[in-house]
């Protein structure tokens, strides 16, 4: 990149919507969203769902910190969480919000995602998302590396 020039940005609400990458290409939030959804979630949702895409960076749910809060197409719901050693004991309150803002604003699915590359946490997280009893099968827990979480 040459001297004095400055990357182009947009902001919406103070997120980014398009960013310059290493290389200086152009790639399109909503692409990377796409490509997360798809790739590290498994969604295999057509293509017109990926025609509105919302992502909310750093927001507040219910006394949680979201890394992301994601509406795909306004049937996927996805909260993107950092894990710690606290998330154990609150994904049972993760659950119950997303699933209640699933239902109240008419989503599909709800897809809870927590982001540690901590080895243990796969197994511990699984556990703590079966002893809750999940209410339905439309509400989904993944367990990724922060590698995959990337650029979200």
């Amino acid at each position: 990149m040459s001297p004095g020039r400055v990357n182009p940005v947009i902001l919406y609400r103070g997120v980014p919507l398009i960013c310059v990458m290493k290389d200086e290409s152009v790639r399109d939030f909503d692409e990377i969203v796409k490509d997360f959804v798809r790739n590290s979630l498994g969604c295999d949702c057509s293509e017109d769902v990926f025609r509105h895409i919302e992502n909310e960076r750093n927001t507040e749910a219910g006394g949680f910190m979201l890394k992301n809060k994601i509406n795909v197409g306004g049937r996927l719901l996805v909260y993107v969480v950092d894990a710690d050693a606290n998330i154990l004991r609150e994904i049972p309150a993760l659950v119950s919000m997303g699933k209640k803002e699933r239902d109240s604003r008419g989503f599909n699915r709800f897809r809870l995602v927590l982001v540690s590359d901590d080895i243990k946490m796969r197994k511990r997280g699984f556990e703590a998302f079966k002893a809750i009893g999940v209410p339905d099968e439309r509400i989904h827990l993944h367990i990724i590396g922060k590698k995959e979480a990337m650029g979200l």
